[in-house]
């Protein structure tokens, strides 16, 4: 039965290629899903509780410097719509550290798809390029859509978010992301109205075909949701989005 020492990590993480191990973390913890549910969410909580308390105390061996991703931002022609696919109220910090394990690490040890040029990062410790109040933070989204209605920014429209899977769409897109689980369920029309709203005030530019579900650029993920895409039985509540720009 696989579980996460919190103790062993301690020290592991000190050290800046920490990360190699992470990957096969990931991998048995996947193999936790499969065995008993109930363990690997309390396991998969401990990983990401560890990870968000010891960014905290700026324990973590992490780059000062590194590749400048941002360099390869382009004009901004698409959006991508995400789910948190997690009960609302996720803090922007228990995103960072999320997102620390599942993109970055696995990223900077050569087997995660959101670069392309593994080579150029591949070893060296890892840096995101991205700081607030002289913390370097890992989001993936531009904005956060909270269940009360509230736009949050997270990262500015000059940053890359790695976030859809693909480098070249990284590049070009903002992310929106809704603070809930919708993977079998319908946003409100108050949160559809809100998303709306934000991209036709900021984004005037991207037209409706350039507005897409995380599904429809990564295939193996459902993200925003089973429901995001219309079928010959029913209409999914991407429509409904766009029919409101």
């Amino acid at each position: 039965m696989f579980i996460f020492d919190t103790k062993l990590w301690s020290k592991k993480i000190a050290d800046p290629f920490w990360y190699f191990d992470v990957p096969d973390v990931i991998r048995e913890l996947k193999s936790l899903h499969d065995q008993d549910r109930s363990e690997y969410e309390n396991e998969k909580e401990k990983i990401y509780d560890f990870f968000e308390e010891q960014l905290s105390l700026s324990n973590i061996a992490l780059g000062s410097q590194g590749e400048d991703f941002d360099r390869e931002r382009k004009p901004i022609d698409t959006i991508i719509i995400h789910h948190t696919s997690n009960l609302p109220g996720l803090s922007k910090d228990r995103l960072s550290a999320i997102e620390l394990v599942r993109l970055y690490a696995p990223q900077f040890a050569g087997s995660g798809p959101t670069y392309d040029a593994n080579k150029e990062i591949k070893g060296a410790p890892i840096y995101s390029g991205h700081w607030r109040d002289g913390v370097q933070v890992f989001w993936p989204y531009h904005w956060v859509i909270r269940s009360d209605g509230t736009c949050e920014r997270l990262l500015n429209d000059d940053e890359i978010g790695w976030q859809a899977g693909n480098w070249d769409i990284n590049c070009r897109s903002i992310a929106i992301c809704i603070d809930d689980d919708h993977e079998n369920t319908v946003p409100d029309a108050k949160i559809l109205k809100v998303i709306a709203g934000l991209i036709k005030k900021n984004y005037p530019q991207v037209p409706k075909d350039r507005i897409f579900g995380h599904c429809e650029i990564n295939k193996k993920t459902t993200c925003p949701s089973k429901l995001f895409l219309s079928t010959q039985d029913k209409r999914g509540w991407k429509d409904d989005l766009v029919g409101l720009l």
